[in-house]
């Protein structure tokens, strides 16, 4: 596209919300966590617009006319390239009036809203191995900060283009009310989804006079309204305008008895505790508040638990047995439909050439509110003198009910679907469905009877 006239500008206000929590890593560490999220200026989140360029790139590819010409390359071992015509700006904050903050901002960071930001969440993690116990000495042991669920960011899109370039245009923007659109780190185990609340778009033509004086005003400020904008898409509309390429599953659970994702630490009366954290909710007027604490079902205890079922029904279904194992097969993140649906990392050693595959099903955090919780008290006891033991006394609060229905959401990428073997495909629902009928059980102390949940598996809206 070098030395071609391009008159027109296609430009969006474009304002998202996570549905999860969302982590941008800096990959630095921290006093208190091993990853820190991206922060701009004003000690506030931020997304930035490299990695939102990136994700949209990534997705573009066979939607748009000519990807290399939208989002610029640069040859290898060459001088051939283009720059790119799409402009994507950071992602930043709206703040607790509505607005964004934008530049240098005052931030009162005594408010209830602005002193949640000062300490962000802490995610634990911690791999189990094949054999079920905790694999802190394999690189298992980790934690990040998090950025809370509910908030919301906005950002500004412009395409560089003539009237050729208007369904790339609608394509690109149909992307980002996708559930594919996800940005950040870990979006295979729960964070990074984002929805999109309005986009405010207008198209200057700068062969017009006005389209050009109306484009030569427009400030470059997010905090800024777009003047007279052609059309404005909220959440409603934008949700109507879907596109495919996913596969949707769908997992109604109630549970059995009580249940307990562990957060790893204690209260002033237990000594262990689900996990809990805050949401953000929004006004009908655009004002943010944050919740009560939310009981947290973590996307990652519900893959972790699939992946070691996954590797025991495909197993099973290639008649690979308990007794037939061989060295290379033994860890259940060595099985062939584990890596396929949950990819696997480039190998440290670089001996065997794996470079990595990310995976194609995408996980999805669940809150709840508390509705009752209860203390259970735990004592062992010795076998010889049939007391208690010293040291061994202990209390856990475990959730005894909450509102509402659970429904754990995961999206596979269509193209990976369709490739599945069916022996993979078969595994992957099996899994599922063991969830359901209560052979599979979710979170800590499940070998006491805690986790058992029992519902119904859908997969795009039917019912397996």
């Amino acid at each position: 596209m070098s030395g071609t006239v391009l008159p027109i500008r296609y430009t969006a206000r474009v304002m998202i919300e996570a549905d999860t929590p969302i982590t941008v890593g800096t990959g630095r560490t921290g006093l208190d966590t091993d990853e820190q999220v991206a922060l701009d200026a004003n000690m506030l989140p931020v997304i930035p617009g490299t990695g939102l360029c990136g994700v949209l790139r990534s997705m573009a590819k066979g939607l748009v006319s000519n990807i290399e010409d939208m989002f610029g390359f640069q040859g290898k071992n060459s001088s051939e390239g283009c720059g790119s015509r799409l402009i994507i700006s950071d992602a930043v904050m709206v703040g607790e009036g509505g607005l964004p903050q934008d530049g240098l901002s005052r931030i009162d960071w005594r408010s209830g809203f602005y002193s949640r930001f000062k300490a962000l969440p802490i995610r634990d993690h911690c791999r189990i191995s094949h054999t079920g116990v905790a694999d802190a000495e394999g690189k298992g042991k980790f934690d990040e900060q998090v950025v809370f669920r509910g908030t919301r960011f906005i950002f500004e899109m412009v395409l560089q283009g003539d009237e050729q370039h208007r369904n790339d245009w609608n394509s690109l923007l149909s992307l980002l009310s996708s559930p594919l659109f996800r940005v950040g780190g870990g979006t295979r185990k729960g964070f990074g989804k984002l929805s999109t609340v309005k986009i405010e778009e207008k198209v200057f033509d700068l062969t017009q006079k006005i389209g050009l004086k109306e484009y030569l005003e427009q400030s470059s400020s997010l905090r800024d309204p777009v003047m007279s904008p052609d059309t404005v898409r909220f959440q409603e509309s934008i949700a109507r305008a879907k596109e495919g390429g996913y596969v949707e599953y769908d997992l109604h659970l109630v549970p059995e008895d009580f249940y307990c994702f562990g957060s790893g630490f204690g209260d002033s009366e237990v000594d262990d505790a689900f996990k809990t954290e805050e949401i953000i909710r929004w006004s009908s007027s655009g004002i943010p508040s944050f919740s009560e604490e939310m009981i947290l079902v973590p996307a990652t205890s519900v893959k972790g638990a699939l992946s070691h079922r996954i590797a025991f029904h495909h197993n099973q279904i290639n008649g690979v047995y308990s007794d037939s194992f061989s060295l290379e097969v033994e860890k259940y993140d060595d099985n062939y439909a584990v890596k396929t649906l949950f990819g696997y990392a480039k190998d440290d050693d670089g001996e065997s050439g794996k470079q990595g595959q990310r995976g194609i099903v995408l996980f999805s955090d669940s809150f709840l509110r508390i509705k009752q919780s209860k203390i259970l008290n735990h004592v062992s006891i010795d076998r010889f003198t049939g007391g208690s033991l010293d040291s061994a006394l202990f209390d856990e609060r475990v959730v005894a009910d909450h509102e509402g229905a659970l429904v754990i959401k995961l999206v596979v990428e269509k193209d990976g679907f369709d490739q599945l073997e069916d022996s993979i495909r078969i595994a992957f629902e099996k899994a599922l469905k063991d969830i359901a009928s209560g052979l599979l059980p979710l979170g800590g102390s499940v070998m006491r009877g805690h986790g058992s949940f029992t519902g119904s598996v859908l997969r795009n809206g039917k019912e397996l």
